[in-house]
């Protein structure tokens, strides 16, 4: 707990023999830390996190500070032992970030003690959130330590924003010699930090609605991916054009009045993606009746030109693929999603002609190399049909459908 000769007499320690001690043990602390972060950094990365991880030894003059307020305990009361001699921050953008690492540190490293700071504070600490753990270190590297120091360090876990307002809080606050000299500044502070946690809440409402977007185009792309999948993929000879009207289908009121966009767009994704075309197709018809930016206009014809081809009803889907790319021309997904209709259509040289704008833009796409190289096929350019396919394979190697391609070719060529 301490070293003896820190002490000046029976109560008071002496400054400079606890700074000896300080000095002599801030390496072993600072290699320790290292060590610790660096584990620390390599599990994030491994599990797709990129947060930013400060690490500090605490100061001399806030450890002593500490030292004496901890060891003022009355006779007989346990002192408490200083638990943040060393400690890590780990900064994320979004709330959900904080719930997963901790869950994961959890799991990779000894946590002995976890706190989540929040209401349940005291105004001087504002009632922000943060989470804290106390990860166990090994003390065998240490000579006994820092007076009063425990063998572990403090990890806190926080967003950008609370990251932000913890620094500015401990300056106006902590660092400070001037209390807060009314309540209307002490209001006002409150309701910085308010709108601060609103923010977060909002970002993480974005990253959600996002992730629904993006987890409902997959499972559309992979429904497709599955109907025109391997020997399906080539040769298609493409059905008549059924005898149906999904236009009158945005005559009917399918959204309630004053509804967001997010929530029209999301409704529209989700039958979509249960294959409730007809209705899917009306939904985005009355969303392109909305006021749009073109990007996102751009974006739902992409989409109704989607549910239309689904819907074997190629005419309108090439019709919304070439309203979408009037509006956005640079759309690579409107551009792989009109090459597929053309080499449906067996307009083959329209679908490699799309696939090469597609890839001039972008050169390092899966779909495009992949739709390309059935494309080649269809054309009987075998040599760039397998280097396509090389290409598609190398960006995603267990590809099969690409694969098979690749042994077709060579029974074909060799």
């Amino acid at each position: 707990m301490e070293k003896p000769a820190t002490r000046k007499n029976g109560d008071t320690f002496d400054r400079e023999a606890v700074r000896a001690v300080y000095q002599a043990q801030k390496p072993a602390y600072e290699a320790i830390l290292q060590d610790l972060q660096g584990e620390v950094r390599t599990l994030l990365e491994k599990n797709g996190f990129t947060p930013t991880i400060k690490f500090r030894v605490k100061r001399f003059e806030a450890y002593f500070d500490k030292l004496l307020r901890v060891s003022r305990r009355p006779e007989g009361e346990k002192q408490p032992l200083i638990t943040d001699v060393i400690a890590l921050r780990i900064v994320f953008p979004f709330l959900e970030d904080v719930n997963a690492v901790e869950r994961l540190l959890s799991s990779a490293l000894e946590i002995v003690e976890w706190e989540h700071k929040g209401g349940h504070h005291s105004f001087r600490e504002f009632a922000y959130d943060s989470v804290h753990l106390l990860v166990r270190i090994d003390d065998r590297r240490l000579d006994g330590g820092v007076p009063y120091g425990a063998a572990v360090c403090e990890v806190q876990l926080r967003t950008i924003l609370q990251d932000a307002w913890a620094e500015v809080e401990h300056e106006l606050i902590y660092k400070s010699d001037i209390s807060l000299p009314n309540e209307s500044i002490k209001r006002k502070l409150a309701s910085l930090n308010a709108t601060l946690t609103l923010s977060d809440l909002i970002f993480q409402e974005i990253r959600d609605y996002q992730k629904e977007i993006r987890s409902r185009d997959r499972k559309r792309r992979q429904s497709l991916e599955a109907t025109l999948s391997g020997e399906r993929c080539i040769s298609i000879t493409p059905p008549p054009f059924p005898d149906l009207h999904p236009a009158s289908t945005a005559e009917t009121p399918l959204l309630s009045g004053g509804v967001s966009l997010e929530k029209a767009m999301l409704e529209a994704l989700r039958a979509h993606s249960n294959d409730e075309l007809e209705r899917a197709v009306g939904l985005y018809s009355q969303i392109l009746r909305m006021k749009l930016t073109d990007p996102v206009r751009s974006l739902v014809y992409n989409h109704r030109g989607m549910a239309y081809f689904a819907l074997s009803d190629y005419r309108r889907s090439l019709k919304d693929f070439s309203r979408a790319l009037d509006l956005d021309d640079e759309n690579v997904r409107c551009l792989n999603n009109r090459a597929l209709t053309y080499r449906v259509l067996k307009r083959f040289h329209d679908s490699l002609q799309e696939y090469d704008r597609s890839l001039a833009i972008n050169p390092s796409q899966f779909d495009a190399f992949w739709g390309r190289a059935q494309t080649c096929y269809e054309l009987q350019l075998f040599t760039q049909a397998l280097e396509d396919c090389h290409r598609a394979l190398g960006i995603q190697p267990g590809f099969a459908p690409a694969q098979a391609l690749v042994r077709r070719i060579g029974n074909r060529v060799f």
